[in-house]
């Protein structure tokens, strides 16, 4: 990690979950983090945790509102210099069946994970064009960007759609930086059930029978990915809960 001390990550979603997780981590390792999310007081009662050398900078934003993400990155620029690192975390599942959701569902689904992602890696790849590299983007997709599992009550809604998308924005994003070449890395990880505040949603007595990732195996994916020599590209990464023995319960 040391390349990239001193450089500049964004974390969307951090006030909870994968992205305060990683926001605390990417500090630790040095870096200075911008961490976003509508609760902005959650994100700000980290920056006393940082046990590293790194800083923690909270700002309240509101990934489907593109004015807020305008703003913020013209923050990071004014403030920081632009950004290096980008995590696109911030998510929203609303559980239900697809024919029985209502219209706000499906754009505030689509809004949140597929345009707001957009508009952070467009806003991000020309920091990192101007800055010269080296860049990283993480997507943090989800199993259901990859196959639908089979389950006794299949509430999915848009979810699984939106993560679809996901999977094909980082397939082209790629193909970009390679055709502009950017010295920019894409990340597509893909993880199964995390025990986050996400999964409330589930039916507990269902979320409490199936294995769960904790927010620490997905920030150690990170870590890995960002510390690989910079000619080695890690595309995609499927992160799935193993069974627990019962020896080991």
């Amino acid at each position: 990690m040391d390349k990239w001390v001193g450089k500049i990550a964004l974390v969307t979603g951090a006030s909870a979950g994968i992205g305060q997780d990683l926001a605390l981590a990417l500090a630790d390792a040095g870096m200075k983090v911008v961490g976003i999310a509508r609760r902005v007081e959650m994100v700000e009662a980290l920056v006393g945790k940082v046990t590293g050398t790194g800083q923690i900078f909270g700002r309240k934003c509101d990934v489907s509102n593109e004015e807020e993400l305008l703003q913020t990155f013209s923050w990071i620029r004014e403030e920081l210099g632009g950004v290096d690192v980008l995590v696109c975390n911030a998510g929203v599942f609303r559980c239900n069946f697809l024919t029985q959701s209502d219209s706000v569902d499906f754009r505030d689904t689509f809004n949140v994970n597929v345009v707001g992602t957009c508009i952070c890696i467009r806003e991000a790849v020309k920091d990192m064009k101007e800055r010269g590299g080296p860049g990283h983007i993480f997507i943090v997709n989800s199993i259901l960007g990859k196959r639908i599992p089979d389950v006794s009550v299949p509430m999915y809604g848009a979810y699984p759609a939106s993560k679809f998308a996901l999977t094909g924005l980082a397939d082209v994003l790629r193909k970009e930086m390679m055709f502009f070449q950017l010295p920019v890395r894409v990340t597509s990880i893909h993880p199964g059930m995390v025990q986050t505040d996400m999964i409330k949603v589930f039916d507990s007595a269902l979320a409490q029978r199936l294995p769960k990732l904790n927010v620490a195996d997905i920030t150690s994916n990170v870590l890995h990915c960002l510390s690989a020599p910079m000619d080695v590209h890690i595309d995609e990464l499927t992160v799935m809960p193993g069974m627990v023995p019962a020896s080991q319960q």
